[in-house]
């Protein structure tokens, strides 16, 4: 049952922050969408598809997760289907009552996602956000009382929607590089120059907010250096914390060493298309360990704990 939660657990905050980084994407990569309607039109067209599966992907393994949670508290896979487990789980445990409004958040994104496409853009866009801040109110953020909590809990929202829009707008720049590096005319060279240029404004502040509010995280969860190498939860996050460097150095190589180069040799937009692969997989790699991560014991209660070293 443990290995179902984990995989509940990076579904979700891999399609939440798929839906919502890609929908920022639309709003923040583009200065001029008149200039090439074919191209918007087929991107729009791939954004929805992408919109209708992350939001089912989220709600379906929302509803899973509640399950396995159930589960997980009951202390037996068969509660996972006992309808007063599974009631007492969602309206009398504080996971509960934040995970309650998740799922109705989760629905309503779901049908935004089918909606007209006049508001459907604006609704998604702020849905998706709500749906991913709601991730940050349960787990250790959410352990503690007044105001130290709620202000842990603020610092990992702020966290996961810094994450959200890195890497969730890498699925729609990696789309965008494919097309391009598949394409070359000279429209569509100019146009994806300009995202690769908006893409990379957006990252350095989404990176430098990541590593400030996980700086926070770490220090109430971990404590003290020595917390990384004695404790299970302190490895791990070291491990989070390599890929996060490896996914920002590879980053800055894009920017500083490949992109400028997009305009005058054809073959950099393929090199590129490679790196934003890279990244990405470095991505899963991290949401990977999150999934895990925020299921054990922070490091700073281990070292907490009477004859603890």
């Amino acid at each position: 049952m443990e290995y179902a939660f984990y995989i509940c657990r990076f579904v979700q905050f891999t399609a939440a922050m798929a839906v919502f980084g890609s929908t920022a994407f639309r709003f923040y990569a583009f200065d001029d969408k008149t200039a090439s309607a074919i191209l918007f039109e087929a991107f729009d067209k791939w954004l929805r598809r992408l919109a209708i599966a992350a939001a089912l992907l989220a709600l379906i393994s929302a509803l899973v997760l509640l399950l396995c949670q159930s589960a997980l508290m009951a202390g037996s896979p068969a509660a996972a289907l006992d309808p007063v487990t599974v009631s007492a789980g969602l309206f009398e445990t504080r996971f509960g009552q934040v995970w309650s409004w998740h799922l109705v958040i989760a629905l309503i994104l779901v049908l935004a996602c089918l909606g007209a496409p006049r508001w459907r853009h604006s609704a998604i866009l702020v849905l998706s956000l709500l749906l991913l801040a709601s991730l940050a109110w349960i787990g250790h953020a959410a352990i503690g009382e007044g105001v130290a909590r709620i202000a842990h809990e603020l610092n990992q929202t702020v966290h996961l929607l810094a994450a959200g829009l890195w890497l969730g707008g890498l699925v729609p720049l990696g789309w965008w590089l494919r097309r391009a590096s598949t394409k070359q005319d000279d429209l569509g060279i100019t146009l994806t120059r300009d995202v690769i240029r908006h893409f990379s404004r957006m990252g350095y502040v989404a990176v430098g907010v990541i590593a400030l509010s996980g700086a926070v995280n770490t220090l109430l969860l971990v404590g003290d250096l020595g917390a990384f190498a004695g404790t299970p939860y302190g490895r791990l996050l070291g491990v989070k914390i390599l890929l996060f460097l490896a996914m920002a150095g590879i980053a800055l190589v894009n920017r500083l060493y490949i992109a400028p180069r997009v305009s005058s040799d054809p073959a950099a937009l393929g090199v590129l298309c490679r790196t934003v692969g890279l990244e990405q997989g470095l991505g899963l790699g991290i949401l990977a360990v999150v999934s895990v991560l925020g299921t054990w014991p922070p490091a700073i209660h281990a070292t907490m704990m009477p004859g603890a070293s």
